[in-house]
């Protein structure tokens, strides 16, 4: 195991952008509801009866595991590089995807398509924990991506050859 090997720099944003992506997912505020009659009727509340505000982690029961098993990925990519693993794609490319597909699902899940359904959707805002977790996603695959142009040395060959 050789840590000479790790850049700081790259290990400090993805280390950060990993461990901001948790804590947003499971403490910091991600939807906010507003205020409307349906709700004070009890109809509509995606957050649970009552609550006006829901993490990232209440609100999604499948993604919640793809976000937290991806904000692992700088974790998995630190662990290859100080071991030194052969693999047959540049390490960081695997980091770098799983960067994008996260801030696919999240900006999807925020900008596109906001949670609930009919007149549960209405009034639902994006608060500061959704951004914090966009923002992590893309400081992850940019990390992915940075690692993955690092020393490479690979010659390529003009389209059509073998």
């Amino acid at each position: 195991m050789d840590f000479s090997r790790l850049d700081r720099n790259r290990v400090l944003v993805g280390g950060t952008a990993s461990t901001l992506l948790i804590i947003s997912l499971f403490l910091l505020p991600w939807y906010s509801l507003a205020h409307t009659p349906n709700r004070l009727h009890g109809e509509g509340f995606i957050c649970g009866s009552n609550d006006y505000s829901c993490t990232g982690f209440e609100t999604f029961p499948i993604m919640r595991w793809l976000l937290l098993a991806g904000a692992l990925s700088p974790l998995i990519l630190a662990w290859i590089i100080v071991r030194g693993h052969k693999l047959s794609w540049a390490p960081g490319e695997m980091t770098m995807v799983v960067g994008f597909a996260m801030m696919v699902l999240i900006g999807y899940n925020g900008i596109i398509d906001r949670p609930g359904s009919g007149t549960a959707e209405i009034g639902v805002g994006l608060d500061y924990g959704y951004w914090i977790a966009l923002v992590c996603s893309i400081a992850i695959a940019a990390t992915g991506f940075l690692r993955s142009q690092a020393g490479q040395r690979r010659q390529r060959k003009a389209p059509g050859t073998v």
